[in-house]
């Protein structure tokens, strides 16, 4: 009797032990399959929420930059005010980042984009160092086509055409994804653009 109630304890305890070496390997089998789908959420937030910071940064260079333009528009050195002002709204990195800054004549009515001046930013440099008038070395922004200068902008208000002009900056910026996690691979452009009427100097 003694020999058969060992035999029947023996037994349990193996069925005891096969059952949790069984909920141990379901256990593991369910975090590999979750843990993929939890690394691709929280790795996806990430890089969408820094794409969308990036996003509003390069808007908020185009807003502020349109701003100073129309503030500044027949001043010589109203493009490096433009250039200065967005340099002090982005990070470093941001700035490295911008493939140009174009700043622009809108078209009455349609705001499409017409002569343009267009500045890239010299890598390394100091990008709040802006010359138009006496340029030099140390200039953190290098021109490019210079087809609207500051003296052809309107900023007369008369009772005759033309109207005061339109002026548009445009930022364009290309961003990698930074983990390179399906499906954030490559690079994709941000291209930001903000039109104003100048303001008014002189009235006719």
């Amino acid at each position: 009797m003694r020999a058969n109630s060992e035999f029947a304890q023996s037994k349990k305890r193996r069925r005891g032990s096969s059952r949790d070496a069984g909920n141990r390997g379901s256990t593991l089998i369910e975090a590999a399959i979750v843990l993929p789908v939890i690394l691709l959420v929280v790795l996806g937030t990430v890089e969408i929420g820094l794409a969308f910071k990036d996003f509003l940064t390069v808007g908020a260079m185009s807003r502020d930059g349109a701003r100073i333009a129309a503030l500044s528009a027949r001043d010589a050195e109203s493009d490096c005010a433009v250039l200065k002002g967005i340099a002090a709204i982005g990070t470093q990195g941001d700035i490295d980042k911008i493939d140009d800054v174009q700043i622009y004549k809108a078209a009455e009515g349609t705001g499409s984009q017409g002569v343009t001046n267009t500045w890239t930013y010299k890598l390394g440099e100091d990008p709040s160092i802006c010359n138009v008038v006496t340029p030099t070395l140390l200039d953190g922004w290098s021109p490019g086509t210079m087809a609207y200068p500051p003296s052809s902008r309107n900023t007369t208000i008369s009772a005759t055409p033309p109207p005061l002009d339109i002026i548009g900056v445009r930022i364009t910026l290309t961003r990698s994804w930074i983990t390179g996690f399906p499906p954030f691979r490559g690079s994709f452009t941000i291209d930001e653009t903000t039109i104003t009427r100048v303001e008014p100097e002189a009235f006719e």
